[in-house]
């Protein structure tokens, strides 16, 4: 039978229901102990998973926090973090009470982009600040990711400052009476090792351009493997690459110099699994005349919308008291759209090697910790779905499942 620690995941759906979200805070602490280890300052991208468990165990573990949003900050704030823990970075532009907000609470501010720059100095103006230290985010003209949705850097790409753009970040910095003492990037969610030692690379050299500098943030985007059929991949190996480029920076600088990196994905991946009930089952014929089997579940786009957006690969298992033979099938959602489907690749539908269930069986993804309830949403009005913690053989309901008066309280 199917566990996700020392629970059954039948118990689970029994006494929470299904569709839910279920994080085991035992793989949880691996992962942050696997991470942790890489660079003297770990920042949590806190946009894969923001549910307050996690967030909690993060700050136990001493690791901080990379906000997109003031809600984030706020969020972050009340899981326990201090203002001092929190970079604020919001790509591109801010909303309008933002630049404020971090200025009064005392919370760091990367810049994504010229504008940005350019209307935090005017605020930082506005309230008298002089040498006030901000971080820029640099593209660096190249940029990875396991799709072209996730890529964050390139000529394609909206986020940060463009590499050959850095004298006018400075002009700026230096109108306003910014101080540029840290700089950042992040190219995407999926590139491999590789990648990360050639940008790294790239970034030490930008840094060298600003004679402030104290923090080089060498972002996120550490590989995760989801398929469980193949080996995970080892991150130890990127620590070597990181203290190498810090060394570099501190002969050049004659200094310390602060490194930071800000994974999301990599920290709760593989913690979260998401778990469904399979509904029907149903069939078709291709042009050829072959046949096509589909598993209904329960389980849609407005609960786990990475397949559908991105092709993304979920392993997938079924628990059942009698599953049949393994055979092609193609595991599909409830919604309305043909592209509701979770067993996907190259953001098509492809059939999946699996023992076929039976209406009534359990779906169990895995994989589901990052981007999963945190993209979901009240599509179809649809409610949010709960969040269950595992810990050994104890289950505590984080968050509990949304209902329609939840949503209709927020109409006028």
């Amino acid at each position: 039978m199917k566990k996700i620690e020392k629970v059954n995941v039948r118990d689970i759906v029994k006494k929470h229901g299904a569709p839910v979200y279920v994080y085991s805070l035992n793989k949880l602490r691996e992962s942050i102990n696997e991470v942790k280890d890489l660079a003297p300052v770990v920042r949590y991208a806190m946009k894969a998973c923001s549910n307050v468990t996690v967030l909690k165990e993060m700050l136990n573990n001493g690791i901080k926090i990379d906000a997109v949003s003031v809600f984030e900050c706020q969020r972050a704030k009340r899981a326990g973090f201090k203002s001092k823990d929190i970079c604020f970075t919001s790509d591109v532009f801010f909303n309008a009470d933002e630049p404020e907000y971090c200025l009064k609470n005392n919370i760091y501010v990367n810049c994504g982009s010229l504008g940005m720059l350019e209307e935090y100095g005017k605020a930082c103006k506005k309230r008298g600040k002089k040498s006030h230290p901000v971080s820029i985010r640099i593209n660096p003209g190249e940029g990875a990711g396991h799709s072209k949705k996730t890529n964050t850097g390139g000529p394609y790409s909206k986020h940060g400052i463009w590499h050959q753009n850095l004298s006018q970040a400075k002009s700026i910095a230096k109108k306003y009476g910014l101080r540029i003492n840290g700089v950042h990037t992040h190219i995407g969610s999926g590139g491999d090792l590789n990648h990360l030692k050639r940008i790294t690379g790239k970034l030490v050299e930008f840094a060298k351009e600003f004679k402030d500098v104290e923090i080089v943030n060498f972002g996120g985007g550490l590989p995760y493997q989801y398929d469980v059929e193949k080996p995970q991949e080892d991150i130890s190996k990127y620590k070597p690459i990181l203290e190498k480029r810090i060394q570099i920076l501190e002969k050049h600088f004659g200094r310390k110099i602060e490194c930071e990196i800000e994974p999301g994905r990599r920290f709760v991946a593989g913690c979260g699994y998401l778990l469904g009930e399979v509904r029907s089952l149903n069939h078709t014929f291709d042009k050829k005349g072959k046949r096509l089997d589909y598993v209904l579940t329960n389980v849609g786009f407005c609960h786990l919308l990475r397949p559908m957006a991105y092709g993304s690969y979920h392993p997938i298992w079924f628990e059942g008291k009698k599953l049949g033979r393994k055979q092609d099938l193609i595991v599909a959602g409830p919604v309305c759209e043909s592209g509701d489907v979770l067993t996907q690749e190259n953001e098509e539908p492809v059939a999946r090697k699996l023992p076929k269930p039976s209406p009534g069986d359990i779906i169990v993804i895995g994989g589901a910790g990052a981007y999963g309830y945190a993209m979901s949403s009240n599509y179809n009005t649809q409610p949010l779905l709960p969040e269950v913690i595992v810990e050994g053989n104890k289950l505590t309901l984080s968050r509990r499942r949304q209902n329609l008066n939840d949503m209709l309280r927020e109409e006028v």
